[in-house]
């Protein structure tokens, strides 16, 4: 999972915020040293200079004029930056109860896969060594945005980047394949096994690297993300409510031991990195929404994806604000086609995609064949 500094994801998400607000205007309450001086002196107009306030002297009918402007001077608006909950609803905590994961398997749609993927996701399941099922978020957010994120994971991370929120790089390498370099000395490939409007189940496979162990630690594991889609009317977003249930294979006995003694700690990080993600979302429809000048802006800058993803982005933040100002004119939004599973993604690109190292190992899962 993606590590991010929580003091610095604060302070980008702010920045977000007020991007995506700037549209009112925030009276600033400063008064310079001179102005306080010249206000202290009675009778006299703080319009005027020092200088001339020395010879002009306002009449007693300009200054009941000016007094009862002052006092029918609406008041001053500070934007409140949102917390948390005003920006996501947590339908339920994340748990890696027996209960919980004995769920969370029986949801997992196993009998749709291919034989392949079906094998693929059992290698996983049948040597579990870690359980988690993420937080239940729900969040406003428009249906065209978040199903383009998701369905194309690489941009959302080329966009941490560029806002300086995160290091992690994500490169497509395959129609649904990805490599993956956290900069931590994690790396790894992630494939998208299994798609449908409702539910995305993805294959990760990786390895950690650093001096400070003998041999790099391995593992595998299987991520499932099931939503569920709410329409919005004239007076409010669209908004989704997902969750993610995470089942990892560490090969190592001594590795998911270690795992285990830290879960309370990782998990913790885990539930956190995952509300930030859906805030993320959140933002980026409202910047789209309320700002596209600097959606497209972004989208210039976006390094790490095929060249087509920048006009899609594009793309895809004209009609997030075609869908604002219908609301905002009390119009039902123009509905699009609801998500549709992955299509299969011309590679045509001028620039070949990052290969990892060749003396790291980690062999991808193939669709066409079960692990060995």
């Amino acid at each position: 999972m993606i590590k991010m500094d929580k003091t610095r994801l604060t302070q980008r998400l702010t920045i977000l915020v007020i991007t995506v607000t700037s549209t009112i205007t925030i009276p600033v309450l400063t008064t310079s040293a001179q102005q306080a001086q010249i206000n202290e002196r009675d009778g006299q107009s703080p319009a005027l200079t020092k200088s001339a306030a020395d010879q002009y002297l306002l009449k007693d009918t300009d200054r009941q004029l000016t007094e009862f402007q002052q006092q029918q001077k609406p008041a001053d608006k500070q934007i409140r930056v949102p917390d948390e909950e005003d920006l996501i609803s947590i339908h339920s905590k994340g748990s890696s109860t027996r209960a919980s994961r004995k769920a969370g398997l029986a949801q997992l749609p196993l009998d749709q896969m291919t034989p392949a993927n079906r094998t693929n996701a059992e290698h996983v399941l049948k040597d579990l060594s870690m359980f988690r099922a993420l937080p239940k978020i729900q969040f406003d957010v428009n249906h065209s945005a978040y199903a383009f994120f998701i369905a194309h994971p690489d941009v959302v991370v080329s966009i941490w980047r560029e806002m300086k929120l995160s290091e992690f790089q994500m490169w497509q390498t395959g129609p649904y394949s990805y490599e993956v370099d956290a900069g931590d000395g994690t790396l790894g490939t992630l494939e998208v096994i299994h798609q449908t409007p409702k539910e995305t189940i993805v294959l990760c496979s990786g390895v950690y690297k650093s001096p400070l162990i003998a041999k790099p630690i391995s593992a595998k594991a299987l991520l499932h993300l099931q939503t569920e889609y709410y329409s919005g009317d004239d007076k409010k977003m669209d908004s989704v409510s997902h969750q993610v249930t995470m089942y990892v294979s560490f090969p190592s006995q001594t590795v998911e031991m270690a795992a285990k003694i830290l879960a309370p700690v990782s998990n913790v990080i885990l539930d956190r990195n995952f509300k930030e993600v859906s805030i993320f979302m959140h933002m980026m429809s409202l910047a789209m929404e309320r700002q596209p000048g600097w959606v497209e802006r972004i989208a210039g800058r976006l390094k790490g994806v095929l060249p087509i993803r920048r006009p899609q982005l594009l793309k895809v933040a004209a009609r997030v604000y075609i869908d604002g100002k219908a609301r905002q004119n009390k119009m039902a939004p123009n509905r699009l086609q609801p998500p549709q599973p992955i299509d299969v993604i011309t590679q045509t690109s001028d620039e070949a995609p990052r290969k990892l190292p060749t003396n790291i190992r980690v062999q991808p899962v193939s669709r066409a064949q079960s692990p060995m």
